[in-house]
């Protein structure tokens, strides 16, 4: 019996290694969630980015990505679960709630006067 413990733990142990963290789970959603990465609009860390510029009324405008850092949680699930419209640039990428969770909290964590607990996944209703 002892021998067939030490083998299990042996085992679990070399093969526990190789499973990521909760944050590297949550960076690899953030660089590319379903085929389309976040980074490449919102930036590194969710903050503002141009994306690119356009003529308004002979104007060079730019076209600007807003901060994601700010949102509440209920924003930021909402605008990922919102059906797009034609004119939308930004995907709907089919998420779970758990993925969700996973990239608010990733991207929380940039913004450094907000003072929040990490949401919580246990509870969290899937409604998907």
């Amino acid at each position: 019996m002892k021998i067939l413990i030490t083998f299990l733990f042996t085992t679990l142990t070399l093969f526990g290694s190789d499973f990521i963290t909760p944050r590297e789970y949550a960076k690899m959603l953030y660089e590319n969630p379903r085929g389309i990465s976040c980074k490449k609009c919102h930036g590194n860390d969710g903050s503002e980015q141009i994306l690119g510029y356009y003529l308004k009324k002979g104007v060079k405008t730019p076209y600007k990505i807003p901060s994601i850092q700010n949102l509440s949680f209920e924003k930021f699930k909402n605008s990922l679960n919102q059906i797009k419209n034609a004119k939308s640039i930004m995907p709907n990428y089919s998420l779970t709630n758990e993925e969700i969770v996973s990239l608010y909290n990733y991207i929380s964590q940039f913004n450094k006067n907000k003072k929040q607990q990490p949401i919580n996944t246990k509870g969290v209703k899937n409604d998907k």
